[in-house]
């Protein structure tokens, strides 16, 4: 079954769905909340968000691309598959990203740019293929963009190892191009600026012809961040700022008929004010196709270091 395109103006989003299941453990994710709060929490925001037990997070593993104007671009590129350091990238898990690629009908060599909203394992691990025993840009003839203090951040000490294999080999190549993080692309497709998570971490927002999508990269986790905006994950670098740019961003664009897309939310949504807080009205053509369960992990194995 092919991804689902959702059009916004004269532009087409594909979500590329690498899996959706059980992931990040709730207790860690979210460690400074009481245990009868987080409870309720994820009870409230109901089965899509949280497995069964309650234990688990329920996520996507997720990119897009964004076509349209004679142009391809990837917006991050999920777990990606072996690489020496990390023959399994994720306990459990056989990537088929690059088929969710093919059956949208889009090869490596198509595409002219790669936004990596952050530079967490999860969303550069295709930037890279072991081919020969090398690593090589998955994209040979795509410009790869990180923002210019996430990867300053992430290359101020010795680089870990998703940054190492998924992000200095592009650079040797000659593809990568640190950009501000305000970059705008081509007038309808720019980065907004949204640090805390991460240092350098962006935001992707498609406008054309009076239709918005954001694609909203790892801004919340689940929806209890869309309730209660001030809460920040164990994952978050600065929860401070990370909070604080949440509300702004959130504040910006509900209301707006701006269509919500977290990597990491299984749907996306219409972003709408309610009472100190939001919620993500339905969008009934957003219901992707089943991919592959992601396998229960811990908070370490699924987000490694950093």
């Amino acid at each position: 079954m092919s991804p689902v395109p959702i059009q916004v103006g004269r532009r087409r989003i594909i979500p590329l769905v690498e899996a959706v299941g059980p992931a990040l453990p709730a207790k860690a994710t979210y460690p400074h909340l009481a245990p009868d709060l987080l409870a309720a929490l994820l009870s409230a925001a109901g089965p899509t968000y949280t497995d069964p037990s309650g234990t688990f997070l329920r996520m996507a593993s997720q990119g897009f691309a964004i076509l349209g104007a004679d142009r391809v671009i990837l917006v991050d590129t999920c777990l990606g598959g072996p690489k020496p350091a990390r023959p399994h990238p994720r306990r459990g898990l056989d990537s088929r990203w690059l088929s969710a690629l093919e059956r949208a009908g889009i090869a490596p060599a198509d595409v002219d740019t790669v936004i990596n909203t952050h530079l967490h394992h999860d969303h550069i691990g295709w930037n890279t293929t072991l081919t020969d025993g090398h690593l090589r840009p998955t994209f040979p003839n795509a410009q790869y963009l990180i923002t210019r203090p996430e990867l300053d951040h992430a290359t101020a000490t010795t680089p870990s190892v998703p940054v190492a294999d998924s992000v200095l080999p592009v650079q040797a190549a000659g593809q990568l191009l640190p950009c501000p993080p305000d970059h705008d692309l081509d007038g309808e497709v720019r980065l907004v600026p949204a640090p805390g998570h991460t240092p350098g971490h962006v935001l992707v927002e498609v406008a054309s012809q009076g239709r918005r999508a954001l694609l909203a990269g790892d801004l919340i986790h689940h929806p209890l961040q869309l309730r209660h905006p001030d809460i920040s994950t164990a994952l978050c670098i600065d929860p401070v700022q990370a909070a604080a740019n949440r509300r702004a961003v959130l504040d910006r664009y509900a209301d707006t008929d701006t269509l919500l897309l977290p990597s990491h939310l299984p749907l996306g949504g219409f972003l709408r004010r309610d009472g100190d807080g939001y919620r993500l009205a339905p969008a009934t053509h957003l219901r992707p196709e089943s991919p592959p369960a992601v396998g229960q992990v811990g908070r370490h194995a699924a987000y490694g270091s950093r």
